[in-house]
């Protein structure tokens, strides 16, 4: 052979990033899924692209930036009609982004580990100068960086629709869709789901049942996620003398006089914030069950005398607490996370 001959085939040199042994592995094991993946990740941002163009070009027409929903002020008026132009379409794709933990525990993390111990192919691996230890880091880590790259797009993508449009939807980030979907929440419950599905499915080793035991820990979580979020940040609490012997006996029924008789100050006129619960303040300073005098009319009027009912209290999470409640959240999942890695590779190293 020539010194200007190329080099065969077999023993050319190959260029650029390629993966290779344990990495190689995981990828060819699971590519499908991490293939799908992509696919959904792109369908879902061509639809953000086209849904958030058009309602920003909804709201450039209309004269919306900076109105808040029942605004005083006239160009204001078409609040309630971009509302009912743009919000369900919002609302239930947050629905649908809600399910993507669901699915990455399930389907990629509960088979993770599972099948191969199911079928006694993760002692190949073990035979080939790879210690279980770094068998575990692998079968976790590259599953889980490409669960981070691909929910932090989501989660970027959802974000990037909401936000022109939040003043205008009264709150509507503080619902679980899309509070669990924007920022790092979502990437936080993923990273978490697929972690406890591989590790149900070391236990019990077999995908099938590892995949159903998931299923239930993680709608189970869900819920759990949601009871805990308002406990996440100190709640504010605002109370108000506006209740007087002139209220008594007024045709305005309690769901009209709060919120709409009190001061601007008072949350359930910030339409950015998270109402938690309200009553009425006796002249000591007690709460009193707002429902327990029924209405506010002539027939509770003698009810709320005799209790001494002067004010009204609310409590709520302002704006302001929105992102550092996210952070505390995902705080929270990420250690829970760490502490089920743990536990998975010392199932790994010690009873695999």
């Amino acid at each position: 052979m020539s010194a200007t001959s190329p080099l065969p085939a077999t023993v050319r040199t190959r260029r650029g990033p390629h993966l290779s042994g344990l990495t190689w592995l995981i990828w060819r094991q699971h590519r499908s899924a991490f293939w799908t993946g992509l696919v959904l990740l792109a369908v879902f941002a061509a639809f953000v692209v086209t849904r958030r163009s058009g309602m920003v070009a909804d709201i450039d027409a209309h004269n919306l930036a900076g109105c808040v929903y029942e605004s005083p002020e006239a160009r204001c008026e078409e609040v309630n009609a971009f509302r009912g132009r743009f919000y369900d379409v919002m609302h239930y794709t947050g629905l649908l982004v809600s399910f993507v933990p669901l699915v990455i525990g399930v389907f990629l993390g509960g088979p993770l580990l599972s099948r191969e111990l199911e079928n006694g192919t993760y002692a190949l691996s073990c035979t080939q100068s790879v210690s279980r230890t770094r068998w575990i880091a692998f079968k976790l880590g590259v599953p889980a960086l490409v669960t981070l790259i691909g929910t932090s797009a989501v989660a970027a993508l959802y974000t990037w629709w909401w936000q022109p449009a939040d003043t205008l939807m009264k709150g509507m980030y503080w619902y679980e869709s899309p509070f669990n979907n924007v920022g790092v929440v979502p990437v936080a419950l993923s990273l978490l789901a697929l972690v406890t599905g591989a590790a149900i499915g070391m236990v019990l080793r077999r995908p099938v049942a590892a995949m159903a035991v998931t299923c239930a820990v993680a709608v189970a979580g869900w819920v759990g996620v949601n009871v805990l979020r308002p406990l996440l940040w100190p709640v504010r609490e605002v109370t108000v003398d506006r209740i007087t012997a002139d209220y008594f006996g007024s045709p305005i029924p309690l769901g009209h006089l709060i919120p709409n008789a009190w001061p601007t100050d008072l949350p359930n006129k910030s339409y950015s914030a998270w109402n938690l619960d309200s009553g009425y303040l006796t002249s000591s300073g007690d709460h009193f069950t707002s429902g327990a005098c029924g209405d506010f009319t002539a027939a509770s009027a003698k009810c709320l005398k005799a209790h001494d009912v002067v004010g009204a209290w609310a409590q709520h999470h302002p704006a302001s607490h929105f992102w550092p409640m996210q952070w505390v959240m995902a705080g929270l999942l990420l250690a829970v996370t760490a502490a089920v890695t743990a536990f998975a590779v010392w199932w790994a190293r010690h009873r695999a």
